[in-house]
């Protein structure tokens, strides 16, 4: 009689083996799938699309003593969209930052060996303030203006990080953009203003059709103006 009992026992047993066994798979896995609120931040360069960058430059003057002389054009343009799940929003905080990007000569080889003789040197830079200005919900753009000294040390490349924050409930969301502005000294060498407009206030704005040139980089451009200008490579 007890022997009819025993491939039933023995199924039980199996299939309790062999949940124990998956016990630890059901418990890792999401108990529920939740869908994360999302703040998107999207900005377009207006200076330079097809390099995807800003462009602002200090003067026409080619010279220490000239630096600063003539048109410049100390302003830089961005479009911008916020949007919360894919929906318009006004973010309730913004942010930017600037960092300036170096090249610098190492005194001893880097720690990778001795072909490391170039290396980046990123700093922050306070010289910039920048306005949102919003059409309607979401949409809007950023004007980026240098107030800072017209000086060859800040030629470069920067690197410019948008920010937003959204306050929704007792939570706040928050996104980020990155994008680049081009401070030049001055238009690539040999270029002349394609038009110059009068402002009511009296100062000239340049228009050229392409402050870069044929250069295929802010940062080989900035390296050449600074050599120009009397300062070459620094070391660290």
């Amino acid at each position: 009689m007890k022997t009819r009992y025993l491939p039933a026992i023995a199924s039980i047993l199996i299939i309790a083996i062999a949940m124990t066994s998956l016990a630890p798979v059901f418990a890792a896995l999401p108990t529920r799938l939740v869908a994360q609120p999302t703040l998107t931040v999207v900005t377009i360069a207006q200076d330079d699309e097809a390099r995807e960058t800003g462009v602002m430059w200090m003067g026409t003057g080619t010279t220490f003593a000239t630096l600063g002389d003539g048109p410049h054009e100390l302003m830089s343009q961005f479009k911008v969209f916020v949007s919360y799940n894919g929906v318009p929003v006004t973010p309730t905080s913004t942010s930017c930052q600037f960092v300036e990007k170096d090249k610098v000569n190492p005194l001893k080889p880097g720690p990778q060996g001795p072909w490391e003789n170039l290396v980046s040197k990123p700093v922050e830079n306070p010289n910039f303030v920048c306005k949102f200005r919003w059409g309607k919900p979401g949409v809007g753009v950023i004007d980026v203006y240098y107030i800072g000294a017209l000086s060859a040390q800040y030629i470069a490349d920067y690197i410019f990080v948008v920010g937003a924050g959204l306050t929704v409930g007792r939570t706040t969301v928050f996104g980020t953009e990155i994008q680049d502005i081009c401070v030049l000294g001055f238009p690539a060498p040999g270029l002349t203003p394609a038009w110059l407009i009068t402002k009511p206030s009296g100062d000239v704005h340049p228009i050229y059709a392409d402050p870069l040139g044929t250069y295929v980089s802010c940062e080989d451009l900035a390296l050449q103006e600074q050599a120009m200008l009397g300062l070459p490579i620094l070391w660290q």
